[in-house]
């Protein structure tokens, strides 16, 4: 096969720029929560519709050759904010609750288009606007040399009667540029988000890009939206990932605490523990919280280093266990009135150790989750008993300053 250029043809960049939205349904369905849905060909080439009613209109340039997609005088850039104008005022996109995202696959930048993006206000859009027309019109509003490719765009993105929705644009602009190849960035993103084990990173990384893929294919097939839901996506990638991988639960690998580690835990003046006391929990609860709470600590850092986890993986997980003790909470404030504040307090305590959650993918053991709890606890973000924070005020005071 003879040797060609690619810098000398359009024809891989016109590939890539096709394959380029599908893949980037990924990109934004890794950071998208359950109610949330991402298109592509719907109201742009790639669109994010949030469970609040608000939407990101996304338009992503490849950038395979030398040039730069954002320059002043860029077709790419011009075309792209026509676009925009256009769906605003035939309606097809509300500007109140649209956010508008222009991705280049390349860190590329433009005076223009970052004063655009760096403008947050009114104020602000309206001085980028008249400030980005200078470039194609003298003070006397005359034309200078406008290129045909992009004419007009210009002449319609600069035009007064335009000037509103142009500046509604402007104010709600963000450009995204990458500075490793979208494929890396989204590989990283994968690697962050989706908490898989190294082991099975590249396979689960393949499948789902392949299942999104096919998804998008299918509904193209029959007609339908190119639409897929976050739920779908993390529920695919759950299940997929529980079918490959054989480990499905994270393996205790750190060593259990000593008797003596857990004696000095009991006599430390250590707040989880006292939450414990304040809700008359017996020495056996005490000693098996210690025990979970060391267990979770040891073995945490051991995933960690490992690999296995990510302190973003930590992150929703101590997150979704707050979000479990505050439901179980309003529950018991509801239905048990009657209890006194540290029976109620009791149950909570127990009602939240014994709960089982899973940390994305992977099956948390039981006591990472107590001893997860405990941490929760220690910190006082959490408590059993309804009024524990003015309790342990109250204790620390007696005690001078501490427990």
């Amino acid at each position: 096969m003879k040797n060609v250029n690619l810098s000398n043809t359009h024809v891989p960049d016109k590939v890539y720029a096709y394959s380029l939205q599908v893949r980037h349904m990924m990109y934004e369905l890794l950071d998208c929560k359950d109610g949330d849905a991402v298109s592509v060909e719907v109201f742009d080439d790639i669109g994010v519709e949030k469970s609040d009613g608000t939407k990101e209109a996304i338009q992503a340039k490849s950038a395979l050759s030398n040039r730069n997609p954002v320059s002043d005088r860029a077709t790419d850039l011009w075309k792209t904010l026509y676009n925009w104008l256009l769906a605003v005022q035939e309606k097809e996109i509300d500007v109140e609750c649209t956010n508008f995202k222009l991705l280049i696959t390349v860190e590329k930048h433009g005076n223009i288009v970052d004063s655009f993006n760096n403008a947050a206000t009114e104020e602000e859009a309206n001085l980028a606007w008249e400030i980005a027309k200078n470039e194609f019109y003298d003070e006397e509003g005359n034309e200078k040399k406008i290129g045909d490719e992009y004419a007009d765009y210009i002449h319609s993105f600069f035009s007064i009667g335009n000037k509103a929705d142009a500046c509604k644009i402007i104010k709600k602009f963000k450009l995204e540029t990458l500075a490793k190849t979208h494929t890396e960035s989204l590989y990283e993103r994968f690697k962050e988000k989706a908490y898989i084990a190294k082991d099975s990173l590249d396979l689960m990384f393949v499948y789902m890009l392949g299942w999104i893929d096919k998804q998008t294919a299918e509904l193209a097939e029959s007609k339908k939206p190119m639409v897929i839901y976050s739920k779908d996506f993390r529920n695919e990638l759950t299940a997929k990932y529980r079918e490959v991988n054989q480990k499905l639960s994270l393996v205790e690998i750190a060593p259990k605490p000593s008797k003596d580690m857990i004696d000095n835990e009991l006599e430390a003046p250590r707040v989880y523990v006292e939450q414990l006391d304040i809700i008359n929990c017996d020495y056996t609860d005490k000693i098996e919280a210690i025990s979970d709470y060391l267990r979770a600590s040891a073995n945490r850092t051991a995933w960690a280093e490992k690999g296995d986890i990510s302190k973003d993986a930590i992150s929703s997980f101590s997150e979704e266990l707050v979000r479990i003790w505050k439901n179980n909470k309003r529950i018991l404030d509801i239905t048990q009135k009657d209890l006194e504040a540290s029976e109620r307090g009791q149950l909570l305590y127990f009602k939240c150790r014994d709960k089982q959650v899973d940390m994305g993918t992977f099956v948390a053991p039981s006591f990472f989750t107590s001893g997860c709890f405990q941490a929760l606890a220690d910190e006082e973000s959490i408590g059993w008993h309804p009024e524990y924070k003015k309790i342990l005020k109250e204790r620390r005071g007696k005690n001078g300053n501490s427990l």
